[in-house]
């Protein structure tokens, strides 16, 4: 699979999901060409100043809060739930991939992993007071 046929996958799969914290942002795919998975690209990429704080978390625990069914779930609920499913899914065929979290309060957090030599993703925001 090439980057643009991931990235393609992945805005397919993203498109209408708000990822849930003290308030909803979109998850918006990307790709960067020719570009290496650390902490200075992400910072660059982002525009962030390099003491920004940076966190690097596990894929699976950055969508544990949304691919979990509950009980007292809706059908509407669960629908959500398998189209997060779905989507880490597809992220996680990607090569080295990890969840970066970027500043405290409103957190900007890109979900990169490597084809090739491109990083493709997501970038959302949360908010955790």
């Amino acid at each position: 699979m090439t980057s643009k046929e991931i990235t393609d996958r992945i805005t397919k799969l993203s498109e209408g999901l708000l990822f849930p914290s003290e308030s909803e942002y979109p998850l918006e795919p990307f790709t960067w060409k020719s570009a290496t998975l650390n902490r200075k690209t992400i910072l660059t990429q982002a525009g962030k100043p390099t003491k920004t704080p940076i966190e690097a978390i596990a894929l699976e625990d950055f969508f544990a809060p949304v691919v979990t069914d509950e009980d007292w779930f809706e059908d509407e609920d669960r629908e959500i739930a398998q189209r997060f499913r779905d989507l880490q899914a597809a992220i996680a065929t990607l090569e080295n991939v990890q969840v970066f979290r970027l500043g405290k309060i409103e957190i900007d957090v890109y979900i990169v992993g490597a084809i090739g030599r491109d990083l493709v993703g997501l970038k959302t925001r949360v908010i955790e007071t």
